[in-house]
């Protein structure tokens, strides 16, 4: 009876070819759930009594769901929370893996422990149970989980599952586990429970003996304790897996990035050749399509590096302060006859046997929404697998558009894939056909596997290309598979003619679907949203590197910013100006066009040398720094209308550097926000919010792609801060003309002065000494630039001392009595204002005519500040007008007073 219940059982047996369904075949959770919603299309008869509802009625049978489970005593399962156990069990990494001695020894202890032939670490997976260890089993490594004693196990209310004997059990007495092979009379398990909170799996033992009396409460203790030292062993593992993976992933990021730098040259260089117009007439339509595939090329390997970097870096995007997380993956675009040609220029290069064809029916629309770098990428693994593998024949991509109100024949039924059978939305269908050797079934359950270092992988189309394709399609949702060409054949017989005459019998069909999306008409797409910036109101939202794109040119060098002076005001101020080195910056400073600048931080020379020409091309002066200290005093010297500062430098880092200007900014520039964008390639996403937390305004990948540099250049903040620096410089320079002409004219009216009083007192050197001497100014300031002060002065006429430091300006201040004083109150050692007190304490006590006309420059107005010995404040930053008015009251006052002497 035993022997016809064996029989039985084999015959409703699952077929061996037959792959369970595993959490590895998803990559999200709303993909596992859509898959355990699926009803079995073949359950077996033992499976259908789980399926039998009050009433005798039959409901949906699902091959997760526990058959013939007992209500009294068990949970039901939901599929919520099963969906949740799975993806946790996804990220323990242990599924599928090889055996390893630390569980092998825990197996086999218990097995001596317990003097039992059958020890078990068994997961439960989504259709089957997987054994992670399996002492008495042999080579076995999975059952299907609708004969699964642990799936009974995961639902107790017990923490000991117990089934003394399984011919007295309902349950599991026409189980093929017990009327077959290992021919299962005793059972005994405790689940595996997370940290996480979920039941992944049992530890258990097995007798094909029954045990009547059970387990006592000592050996149920063992089993209890050898389940928990399973479950930290899994835990200890994961942790070991993680790391080893953030290592990887870490490596994979640094190698992409160092790819970067060289990358980066390639195209400055090849830009600089497609540009070259005498280059481009010389060469023949074959050399420029070889130079135009280059390009592409680089353009294809840049977008794969960004992707490894961004998903290293956790695909934070931090866009004007505040972080979000976005990934680099979203639906976008993409323009199919682009998507075909970029294919067709790249493969172009690529050695083939056998000619190659390209199909795309016209029911396919011109723009989809999706991401393009995946449908790229996963095309060409499968061409460079049918290239390979390919030596007779040929090699088609077809791409279509199945609709899911369309019908299937019955023999299309019978041999295409589920997903052409019957897509619960219109998918788009890539197909790439070959005509190589074909693949031998027992290879297709593990095709699509991360399986490279497999023997078979290099005859094979087997591989990390395919492994690949599978991990891209389902994060978007779709479908990937293979079958063998003659299937096809078979079914359509109308596509033989398609075939080139090849034997029906050769090659294979690659395919994927993905659900097809079309943008909405009139809608806006992100890059379109990214260019309106004409008017510099809206602010840009940060460039998205995986847009298609094209190349910027970067040939063409921009002559130099400070050209030859021409006739402008500043020239009859400046008649024998030479434009050299020495006057470069005060041509600028002075010129009726102010010059827009960007500092660049980035201890590569590369990098510097690639930004400075893309910024030189917008119009730009570019200063460089090498190092975070270097950095740092440029952000002193001058207001720019965009810094960018690398994270990681020799002397000082970028953080750093963004803390101390910030902090120093705050107390010396407050008028004005310097727009700052850190810039890295290994920061992750904590470090990205350090970077904004120490004074960053935004974060960008590095290196930046040359294609970006116009958005960032008419950003929102870039574009406020060149309207501010464009008013200051306006103003400083009307007031620092204005001056100037005044100067003519009251040095035409001390002509004509001189002139008076020597015909009515006669003529001496005396007072033409006293008449023509020029007002002194002195000015303290803690810059060994030339500021508006100081600049204004000069063009008042006045001679001109400055120093730096308290201590200089209070030994000048005794040695003499000034025109007029202008002291920065930020000085070293003490501030401006303690300078002055200690002045006028000598003053008192040493001189008896006083010291007029000193001005405190501070950051914020003091009322207070007259009663320190001032005789008034300037804001920071100064009101050139302001200081001219001054300048020429004092001017006045020294004229006037060598008259009285005279």
């Amino acid at each position: 009876m035993e022997g016809d219940a064996k029989m039985d059982e084999t015959k409703e047996a699952p077929p061996p070819s037959l792959r369970h369904r595993t959490v590895l075949d998803y990559d999200s959770a709303s993909a596992v759930s859509s898959a355990l919603m699926e009803p079995n299309s073949n359950p077996t008869p033992y499976q259908m009594s789980s399926c039998v509802i009050s009433g005798g009625s039959t409901s949906v049978c699902r091959d997760w769901q526990t058959p013939l489970l007992d209500p009294n005593t068990s949970e039901p399962e939901s599929l919520e929370r099963e969906v949740e156990r799975l993806m946790v069990l996804k990220e323990y990494f242990i599924l599928d893996s090889d055996r390893e001695e630390k569980f092998e020894r825990i197996t086999a202890l218990a097995s001596r422990i317990f003097d039992i032939p059958i020890c078990l670490v068994s997961l439960v997976d989504i259709g089957r149970q997987w054994f992670m260890s399996a002492q008495g089993l042999g080579d076995v490594r999975e059952t299907s989980r609708e004969v699964s004693f642990c799936s009974h196990a995961l639902l107790s209310e017990s923490d000991v599952f117990i089934v003394p004997e399984t011919f007295d059990d309902p349950r599991f007495v026409n189980n093929g586990l017990v009327t077959g092979p290992p021919f299962i009379r005793f059972y005994a398990g405790v689940p595996l429970n997370s940290p996480e909170g979920y039941k992944l799996g049992t530890f258990c033992i097995i007798d094909s003996k029954p045990r009547p009396n059970g387990l006592s409460l000592n050996e149920k203790q063992n089993l209890r304790e050898l389940a928990d030292m399973v479950m930290d062993t899994m835990v200890s593992r994961k942790k070991e897996m993680d790391q080893l993976r953030d290592e990887k992933t870490r490596l994979i990021a640094c190698a992409a990035h160092d790819l970067l730098t060289p990358l980066t040259g390639i195209q400055l260089n090849l830009g600089l050749l497609m540009e070259d117009k005498n280059l481009r007439d010389k060469l023949d339509p074959h050399q420029r399509e070889l130079m135009d595939t280059s390009v592409k090329c680089s353009e294809m390997i840049e977008r794969i590096c960004f992707q490894a970097i961004e998903t290293f870096r956790g695909e934070l995007v931090v866009r004007g302060g505040q972080s979000e997380s976005s990934t680099m993956s979203g639906e976008r675009p993409v323009k199919i006859d682009q998507l075909v040609e970029n294919l067709n220029k790249v493969v172009s290069a690529f050695p083939k046997k056998v000619p190659f064809y390209i199909e795309k029916e016209e029911n396919v629309p011109a723009t989809i929404l999706s991401d393009e770098l995946k449908l790229f990428r996963s095309i060409m693994n499968y061409l460079t697998n049918a290239f390979k593998h390919t030596d007779s024949g040929s090699i088609r991509l077809h791409i279509y558009v199945r609709k899911a109100s369309e019908s299937i024949t019955d023999m299309e039924l019978d041999r295409l894939p589920g997903t052409f059978v019957a897509p619960k939305c219109d998918v788009l269908v890539v197909e790439v056909h070959d005509t190589g050797p074909g693949i031998d079934l027992d290879k297709y359950s593990t095709l699509f596997t991360p399986n490279g270092s497999d023997e078979s992988a290099q005859s094979t189309h087997s591989g990390i290309g395919l492994y690949s394709v599978a991990t891209a399609i389902n994060s978007l949702g779709g479908e990937c598979g293979v079958f063998p060409r003659k299937d096809l054949t078979g079914a359509l017989p109308s596509l033989a003619s398609t075939l080139l005459n090849v034997p029906a019998a050769s090659g294979s069909v690659f395919w994927f679907s993905i659900p097809l999306k079309v943008p909405e008409c009139g809608s806006p797409s992100r890059l379109e949203k990214q260019q309106q910036t004409a008017d510099g109101t809206t602010a840009v939202e940060e460039p998205t590197r995986l847009v298609s794109r094209k190349r910027p040119s970067i040939a063409r060098s921009m002559t130099s910013q400070t050209e030859v002076m021409q006739d402008t005001p500043m020239k009859k101020h400046y008649p024998d100006a030479e434009v050299n080195d020495e006057v470069k910056e005060e041509i600028e400073e002075m010129s009726a066009q102010r010059v827009k600048r960007v500092l660049i931080v980035d201890d590569s020379l590369t990098i510097r040398k690639a930004l400075s020409k893309g910024f030189s091309r917008l119009g730009f002066a570019v200063d460089e720094a090498e190092n975070g200290m270097e950095g740092l005093k440029k952000l002193r010297k001058r207001e720019y209308n965009l810094v960018l500062l690398d994270f990681l430098m020799p002397v000082l880092d970028g953080v750093d550097v963004a803390k101390k200007f910030r902090s120093w900014e705050k107390e010396r520039r407050p008028w004005f926000h310097q727009y700052i964008i850190g810039m890295s390639a290994h920061a992750n996403g904590n470090e990205a919010e350090l970077g904004i937390k120490s004074g960053m305004d935004r974060f960008m990948g590095k290196p930046i792609p040359l294609k970006s540099l116009k958005d960032i250049a008419t950003c929102k903040p870039v574009l406020e801060a060149d309207a501010l620096l464009e008013a200051r410089h306006k103003q400083s320079l009307g007031a620092i003309l204005d001056a100037a002409d005044r100067m003519e004219k009251l040095n035409s009216d001390d002509e004509r002065s001189r002139s008076s009083v020597s015909s009515s007192q006669g003529h001496s050197s005396v007072s033409d000494s006293l008449l023509s001497a020029k007002a002194t100014c002195l000015i303290v300031e803690n810059t060994s630039d030339r500021s508006i002060v100081r600049q204004i002065a000069e063009k008042s006429g006045f001679k001109i001392v400055a120093v730096r430091g308290g201590d200089d300006a209070i030994r000048l201040l005794k040695m003499r009595n000034w025109g007029i004083v202008f002291i920065d109150n930020n000085l070293p050692l003490f501030s401006g204002s303690s300078c002055i007190v200690r002045f006028r304490d000598w003053e008192k006590r040493s001189r008896v005519v006083r010291q007029k006309n000193i001005f405190l420059l501070a950051d914020n107005h003091d009322p207070n500040a007259l009663q320190s010995g001032v005789d008034g404040t300037l804001g920071k930053p100064v009101d050139p007008m302001h200081v001219h008015r001054l300048l020429e009251k004092a001017s006045k006052e020294v004229f006037q007073c060598s008259r009285e002497i005279l």
